[in-house]
Parts: structure tokens; sequence; C-alpha cells
């Protein structure tokens, strides 16, 4: 019979809490209703990239992949942690924190040593460097920026969304990872939209 032995691993939850209504950028207003039968439900206003969210390549490309598109292999599997402090994350730093771990197939997960004190940021040059080694998604939190401007963070996404790479947002918690190498899940719904919410999870060895 198949099964885990819970005691050898820590099981974290990266995801970030949304709580209604939201802002006003990312609103996410509920309103409690009932349905036929007199149980409750929960009428929803709100959009696809709000609280930790997947981004597929329609989220870029007119004729992109919508998130039910993919294979649900993309959105698990062995992850490494990119732990950079703040400054320009360019080729050279990026080989310098990844290089001697990083495989084709991996999840990169971005953490900010030194929340507070500024951002670590991605460049083009650091993601071409990512496709290069064919990554299959990438995620930061709000302490890590893709990119120094508007321009450079669309850059970055069209080099890595080219190469069929799918993005992960507002990721939180990243402090409680302890392992430079673990599991990555982050499940989507299976719906036709350009981005999905998602419940992320890491487990690590103790």
């Amino acid at each position: 019979m198949f099964d885990i032995d819970l005691t050898k691993y820590r099981i974290l939850d990266l995801s970030k809490e949304v709580i209604p209504p939201g802002t006003e950028d990312r609103p996410f207003k509920v309103q409690k209703g009932f349905l036929s039968d007199m149980a409750y439900k929960h009428d929803v206003w709100t959009h696809s990239h709000v609280g930790t969210h997947i981004e597929a390549s329609s989220h870029f490309y007119d004729d992109g992949k919508d998130i039910n598109e993919y294979p649900l292999e993309v959105f698990f599997g062995r992850a490494i942690l990119l732990d950079a402090e703040p400054g320009v994350i360019d080729a050279k730093v990026i080989e310098s924190l990844i290089g001697d771990i990083i495989r084709e197939q991996d999840i990169v997960i971005c953490r900010n040593k030194k929340v507070g004190s500024g951002y670590p940021y991605l460049t083009a040059e650091s993601a071409r460097w990512l496709a290069e080694r064919k990554i299959k998604m990438l995620g930061i939190d709000t302490n890590f920026k893709l990119g120094r401007d508007v321009e450079e963070g669309r850059l970055i996404h069209d080099i890595l969304m080219s190469k069929g790479v799918t993005f992960i947002e507002f990721l939180d918690n990243l402090h409680l990872i302890s392992k430079r190498e673990f599991f990555f899940i982050a499940l989507p719904y299976k719906v036709r939209m350009d981005s999905s919410w998602t419940r992320a999870i890491a487990i690590e060895e103790r």
C-alpha cells in the first residue's frame, strides 16, 4: 500500500491568505446566499490574479495557452531556492546562487534574504540564463521583483513564457523554507483562463 511517513517531512503553506473584500486593484468581494436546497453559497467578484496565482502564457500572448491546457506535471516537482540579497540579480549573480544545483524542469522559488532592506531584481539577462536551463516554473512573493521597471518585467515574462515557463506570484511565508532543495506543489483550477488561484505547498525533509 502506498504510504508517506510524514514524520520525515515538513509541509509548508506558501499561499497568501485572501481576505474579502480584497483591495481596489485586487478585489475579492463575496456575498452570502443560498442554493436551491437552502444550503449556503458565496457569490464572488474578483479576477484571476488575486492571492497566490499561477500565470499561463495567455496572460501575455493573444494565442497563448490557458491554464487548463498545461499538463499537471508542470505544477509540481523538484524546486530550488534562489535566496538573494537586495540588488540586481544578473547572470553572474544567479550562477553563483543556484548554478551548482539547478536542473532541467526545476521550479525556481525566489526569496529576498533581507526583507525591508530593498528588493532583489531579476534581469532580462538572468531570465535568459533560466530559460537556457529549461526551468518549468518561476515563483516570487511581493518582496522580490521581476525587472527594475515595467518594461523589463514584461521582457522577463516574454523570455520565459515563450519557452513554456509558468509563473507563480504572490507567494507567502517563504521564510519558512529551510532547505535549498524541496518538493513543490501548486495545482490550479481546471479553468479556461490566463491564470488561476492556487494553494502552494512546499515539502522538505526534516
